[in-house]
């Protein structure tokens, strides 16, 4: 049995709800302009509560914490019945989009089918199903994750190297982008190569007499690895594989091979698959292996946009490519991940700081004096810097998700419609797309490196408590830490995004060069006149004014651009200053976070905040997160003369320190703006209420069976009782008399 208390609101017991309740009532923030400010627009928040709604109420696809005591087994098995539910979803979505434009221009051109209109009605449909995912992901990221590799990975894999009646084919025809009829994978990394896709060795040799691909893998390295979903779900995947055309290497492209006959999920002939087994998070996930032998497709099944192979009447045997666009197209899959990322680097930071603030201002820890009441964690100083700047962190991620959100799909669009003729407009959507590969790049290993360090930091302030599987911060974090690595690791990920900056850098410095309509958001920074500015020391770093917290880093990335560049002229070898090429993408990310913000805010149309009083304290929010990373780097602050010691000593850190007392007054008010429920924490040291302790027991209990009378008792009980009693059988082998002596003894 179970006892059963209760607590008296005046009595000294410990009572987590009154502080979180008062601090509640006292504020004066109104969380429904910060919740509007964080999901973008009224329509998106409107949208992101339904659905949350949904999905929360939704039988299948909600979560409780007995999902954190479940086996790989029954992860697996669950995380399939959650994909058939999806699949419902996605059905129902793309019916209430297609009603929406019902009788609309739109509508007519997509149901002609013409030209380049299939892709808009692929992103079009795809549009709240996105939304839902990236939700679900919150939830249970391994589920976020199987879905995402056969929409976001498969499916765009598809839609960005196949032509339109491909595309037609594989995702309308044969279903997929409905999760029906077919079910695919992402073939990419292999055990050899991960983030080097030009080397990867699995070959696409075409035969000129069946006109055909042999797809095979000709080496152990070859084998296609980190598959999800190829151990046992997917029917199809598309391939990257290396051209092989009479005998000729013309580098990596796109296939599509079936894996499984959809019927009966027996295997195809020549293909080979194998679970890779245990991972470090998200067992829900069947990653697995693939090896070809001979594997033979269709000429129709290698992806075309960009690339064909074309037979002439006469026999002869072309291969036809888009250079400028060809060597990109291959990671246009990637790029949703990638933006993807981002949104949920917003989304799982807002979650564990939410959480680790309800604790910290419910958790009572030691007194000033004795008889005294104990003190709330968060009025310690050490642990409002410990916290408050995590909650700093997933505000200033939110704007530039959602910037980099819609620039993706604007990008996306446009390439998906632009002719392969007209040599101009491919130049500029070229230009668009590496833009945002650098973007996405900087932002998704800056990012996602942030909230892993994040939970940790978190984690870690929750103390014990913060180690319990049930309070979310440990099957998190393991689920979370694959972001720095797959889909393009962090570390290769900053140093491509920094090349690319330091090129424009470059290039803007000593020709001029500065696109205004392509470049000014993301680089602004780059203008030659601010450059020339910043490098001839005309431009003063302050802190006086409020766009001088982004303004800060604008000329801590052209000092650091300049002297890295310097570097490279003087040894001739790039490799050698990667530390600092990673530290520009960094900036790089932390300018954009910071200067998406302010714009947003500064907005009286965007910002959505009319509360002055509101508005104020997510100034403060800005610069908080400013103040913070300067101090984090106080030592290239210093280095590259932005700041004199006596600046960061007298300025910098004295600022921060008065700013943390300051949001400390609000961070109930702050996190309840994020607007999550209960379930969709799943930590019951944060639950809403704030009745941390009987939340948490009340959850140990349901999931581990109380040990009375025999019942919650482990097998291995009696291999421990047999152990104890070996040689020494107490009450067997001792007469009274014996035990009294010993017991005589013992009282001494």
């Amino acid at each position: 049995m179970t006892r059963s208390f209760t607590i008296d609101n005046d009595s000294k017991v410990l009572n987590p709800q009154k502080f979180i309740q008062k601090e509640r009532a006292q504020s004066k923030l109104r969380i429904d302009q910060i919740n509007t400010f964080l999901e973008n627009t009224p329509q998106r928040r409107d949208l992101t509560h339904s659905l949350i709604e949904e999905i929360c109420n939704d039988p299948v696809l909600k979560t409780d914490t007995d999902y954190y005591d479940q086996t790989k087994s029954q992860q697996r098995l669950e995380t399939a019945k959650k994909i058939a539910r999806l699949s419902l979803y996605m059905e129902h979505d793309i019916k209430t989009i297609r009603n929406q434009f019902k009788g609309t221009d739109l509508i007519k051109e997509l149901q002609n089918d013409t030209e380049h209109k299939l892709p808009s009605l692929c992103n079009e449909d795809l549009s709240i199903f996105d939304k839902r995912l990236s939700l679900v992901a919150n939830i249970d990221p391994q589920l976020g994750t199987r879905v995402g590799v056969h929409l976001g990975l498969f499916g765009n894999c598809i839609k960005g190297n196949g032509t339109d009646e491909q595309i037609h084919y594989w995702l309308q025809e044969r279903g997929a982008l409905f999760i029906k009829g077919i079910y695919g994978c992402f073939a990419m990394t292999e055990l050899g190569h991960g983030s080097n896709v030009a080397e990867l060795q699995t070959r696409a040799t075409y035969n000129p007499k069946s006109d055909t691909f042999s797809i095979d893998t000709p080496d152990l390295t070859a084998t296609k690895w980190w598959i999800g979903g190829a151990a046992h779900s997917a029917t199809h995947s598309t391939v990257y594989a290396r051209l092989i055309v009479e005998a000729k290497d013309y580098g990596v492209k796109t296939f599509v091979v079936p894996l499984r006959d959809p019927a009966t999920f027996q295997l195809l002939p020549g293909v080979s698959i194998g679970d890779i087994g245990a991972k470090m998070g998200r067992d829900g996930i069947d990653n697995g292996w693939i090896q070809f032998r001979n594997v033979v497709i269709p000429r129709e099944f290698m992806l075309s946009r960009f690339t064909k192979v074309l037979r002439a009447r006469d026999g002869c045997i072309s291969v036809k490519t888009e250079p400028q666009l060809d060597s990109i197209s291959g990671y246009s899959a990637l790029l949703n991940g990638r933006v993807n990322m981002v949104m949920d680097s917003f989304r799982f930071g807002a979650k564990f700081v939410t959480i680790a603030t309800r604790y910290a201002v419910g958790r009572q820890q030691f007194a000033a004096k004795k008889g005294q009441q104990e003190s709330q964690l968060m009025d310690y100083p050490l642990h409002q810097y410990r916290v408050l700047p995590q909650i700093s962190i997933a505000y200033m991620i939110s704007p530039a998700a959602f910037k980099l959100m819609d620039n993706y799909y604007t990008t996306l669009n446009e390439l998906y419609k632009v002719s392969s003729s007209d040599k101009s407009a491919l130049m500029r959507v070229s230009q668009k797309l590496k833009n945002l590969f650098i973007d996405s790049a900087s932002l998704k290993a800056t990012n996602t490196w942030l909230v892993a360090q994040l939970i940790d930091e978190l984690r870690q302030s929750c103390g014990g408590h913060g180690y319990s599987q049930y309070n979310a911060f440990g099957k998190g974090y393991n689920d979370w830490v694959v972001q720095c690595t797959w889909e393009g690791d962090n570390s290769i990920l900053s140093l491509t995004s920094a090349k690319s900056i330091l090129k424009k850098f470059v290039e803007a410095g000593t020709r001029g060069k500065f696109d205004r309509e392509l470049d000014t958001e993301s680089f602004s920074y780059l203008k030659p006149s601010f450059l020339r500015n910043v490098i001839m020391g005309g431009e003063e770093a302050e802190l006086n004014k409020i766009e001088d917290y982004y303004l800060v880093w604008a000329i801590a990335l052209v000092k650091l651009l300049n002297h890295t560049a310097r570097l490279i002229e003087k040894t001739k070898k790039i490799d050698g200053v990667s530390k600092l090429l990673i530290l520009i993408s960094k900036f790089h990310a932390l300018h954009s976070m910071l200067k998406a913000y302010h714009d947003k805010l500064n907005s009286d149309s965007e910002s959505y905040i009319t509360d002055e009083n509101t508005r104020s304290v997510m100034w403060d929010i800005y610069k908080l997160f400013s103040l913070y990373f300067i101090d984090k780097h106080s030592g290239e602050f210093q280095q590259f003369k932005i700041f004199e010691p006596d600046q960061i000593s007298q300025d910098v850190q004295p600022q921060l320190l008065q700013i943390l007392p300051k949001l400390r007054n609000h961070c109930i008010a702050l996190t309840d703006s994020f607007k999550f429920p209960d379930s969709m924490l799943n930590a019951p040291i944060g639950y809403y209420d704030g009745d941390i302790y009987n939340n948490y027991y009340n959850e140990v209990i349901k999931n581990n069976p109380v040990e009375s009378d025999g019942a919650g008792r482990p097998v291995y009980h009696e291999l421990l009782s047999s152990m104890l009693k070996r040689g020494f059988e107490f009450d067997e082998r001792l007469g009274g008399a014996a035990k009294s002596e010993i017991l005589a003894r013992l009282a001494k």
